[in-house]
């Protein structure tokens, strides 16, 4: 069975909109929707009808009217864009593809580190999006979650050449684990009570990213893509971090540093991680934040 990933002309064509700053040229405001974080989820849908339906359901019918004739009129514009884009996502589909039994792998262990028996990858939606803007040299991924339903967003730069190495599929990984985390309710409900303990660090430290979050993107980042599983399926060596903690990249490299052998232990033997793990992350975090 293939993985889910889709490339959605639709949801390229909003991406396209919002983030090349369009919407001055229609007389319907998108800026108030394109702006709103919570409405762009809508734009992920495995049909264009599932998106306008989602949207619709937001809006309101004669507003979606007015959107859609709106989104219509930059047709023009977004077009000579998306003959390239689309040949450049399915490249990308494709290295997604040939490497999705290895991601199959990682999910296993991912699985037992987080005290899930099953979880089928399959049955997350991928939505690949060309980024017409960005000058990154990496991808960028990200989750939406309900109880109902979840998805995962790669968001790639215009032009980024398919790499000849794993790292994008350790981004994807990453992002598996924050999915994979929320089927364990007690593992999540204990990671939101370490997190509210140490309000005041993750506070100071997280520049207005909420407490769990911070605290679940170490958590994860001390396995992958920075940490020891990438070294045990992706050919990834783990080098020492010393540089000064500025930022959330700088602190997830270095708690994969810093964690290396604790977090080898648990994949090797195939352990949850507990309250054990977590205060010595959280014991490592204190030592080393000003």
């Amino acid at each position: 069975m293939p993985l889910p990933l889709i490339i959605s002309r639709l949801t390229n064509l909003l991406f396209f909109i919002q983030k090349t700053d369009q919407q001055y040229l229609v007389e319907f405001n998108l800026q108030k929707y394109l702006a709103d974080e919570n409405f762009n989820l809508f734009y992920y849908g495995k049909t264009e009808n599932k998106i306008w339906e989602q949207i619709g359901q937001s809006i309101g019918k004669e507003n979606t009217k007015q959107f859609q004739k709106a989104v219509a009129s930059l047709e023009s514009i977004f077009t000579p864009h998306w003959r390239k884009a689309s040949e450049h996502l399915f490249l990308w589909k494709k290295y997604f593809q040939s490497n999705q039994s290895l991601l199959q792998q990682i999910i296993s262990d991912i699985g037992k580190l987080s005290g899930v028996e099953k979880f089928n990858i399959y049955k997350v939606p991928i939505y690949l999006v060309s980024d017409p803007l960005s000058r990154d040299k990496e991808i960028n991924a990200w989750f939406s979650w309900t109880p109902k339903e979840s998805f995962i967003v790669i968001e790639i730069p215009f032009g980024l050449k398919v790499p000849n190495n794993f790292f994008p599929l350790s981004v994807l990984a990453h992002e598996f684990f924050h999915l994979v985390l929320r089927k364990n309710k007690n593992l999540l409900l204990k990671i939101t009570e370490v997190a509210k303990e140490n309000e005041k660090l993750f506070t100071k430290l997280g520049e207005g990213m909420p407490n769990r979050i911070f605290l679940e993107e170490l958590l994860i980042s001390s396995f992958i893509p920075e940490g020891y599983l990438s070294e045990k399926y992706l050919n990834t060596k783990i080098v020492p971090y010393t540089s000064k903690l500025k930022d959330l990249l700088r602190w997830r490299r270095f708690v994969a540093f810093k964690l290396y052998q604790t977090a080898k232990r648990y994949v090797n033997n195939a352990q949850q991680i507990d309250e054990k793990y977590l205060k010595r992350l959280i014991g490592i975090i204190r030592q080393n934040a000003k």
